[in-house]
């Protein structure tokens, strides 16, 4: 029985082409906001959420981070997908004709070079499939989209550039999420652990928290911190470190984080993606 994973966007978004490398035979549902695809496997409507967490060239989704800590969800897997921006027109359009260019705002952003270069005039939208996706539905010939292969296929564009990106490297992180919590360990494979904390309002709570996973040899490959409530007095911590609980070093920096800590939560262990090894 194929799995339904759900994504935020219309068909054809990159989230969707994330869900289709990572599930091919998966049944896909798409939704108009993070919070509805986040809503759709706590509900148990889907099996996963597939859900962009980082991107190389924007950094992290900000609306995530915000979303994360009111997640009844866990992070069962990594993807790393490959963002290609092509620019797409109606199949009646000529080159000459195109005066303006549509997409979501990053992707504008990411794709600045060629734009100025064309003088085009910008038009910013909801996302870049949804782009693609107005120009083919409104027969629209003065305007080209930025969206994926994928929106070219399912909106009958045409391709009239297919690398339009300042960067030939542009890479999106994304997690797939589920009610289910990952429990089993296998030494033969390598893990990564990922946490929100808190740290207690005493001085150098933080620098013990840090110092737990040095002396234990557990090595943290993201630190981020934000701010929470109106005081903007309070700081959260979102982390991931190399290992798995059930590792002795691992526990007992772990130990550390949890006696240091005013709140700790898990949110996911998962193996760590193959993509990485390649870097």
């Amino acid at each position: 029985m194929s799995k339904k994973v759900s994504f935020q966007g219309v068909e054809g978004a990159y989230s969707h082409l994330a869900v289709q490398e990572f599930f091919p035979d998966a049944e896909t549902v798409p939704c108009k906001t993070f919070e509805l695809a986040i809503t759709a496997a706590e509900s148990g409507n889907v099996d996963y959420a597939m859900i962009p967490i980082e991107n190389s060239a924007a950094g992290r989704v900000a609306d995530i981070h915000r979303l994360l800590p009111k997640s009844d969800l866990h992070i069962n897997f990594e993807h790393f997908q490959k963002v290609e921006h092509k620019l797409l027109v109606h199949p009646e359009t000529q080159q000459d004709q195109i005066k303006k260019i549509i997409s979501h705002e990053q992707a504008l952003a990411q794709c600045s070079e060629k734009i100025q270069q064309l003088d085009y005039d910008i038009l910013i939208g909801a996302d870049t499939a949804g782009s693609a996706k107005y120009i083919s539905e409104q027969k629209i010939f003065d305007t080209a989209a930025i969206a994926s292969s994928l929106a070219a296929e399912i909106y009958g564009l045409k391709t009239v550039d297919e690398s339009f990106a300042n960067s030939s490297n542009n890479i999106t992180r994304f997690y797939v999420m589920s009610k289910n919590e990952n429990k089993d360990f296998d030494p033969d494979k390598t893990y990564i652990s990922s946490f929100l904390f808190s740290v207690n309002n005493t001085p150098g709570s933080l620098f013990k928290v840090m110092g737990g996973f040095a002396t234990n040899n557990v090595n943290m490959i993201k630190l981020e911190s934000y701010n929470y409530g109106a005081d903007f007095v309070i700081t959260q911590f979102y982390c991931e470190i190399e290992g798995h609980p059930d590792q002795e070093n691992t526990k007992f920096a772990l130990d550390d984080m949890y006696h240091y800590c005013s709140k700790v939560r898990k949110l996911g262990v998962f193996e760590k993606s193959a993509y990485r090894s390649r870097q």
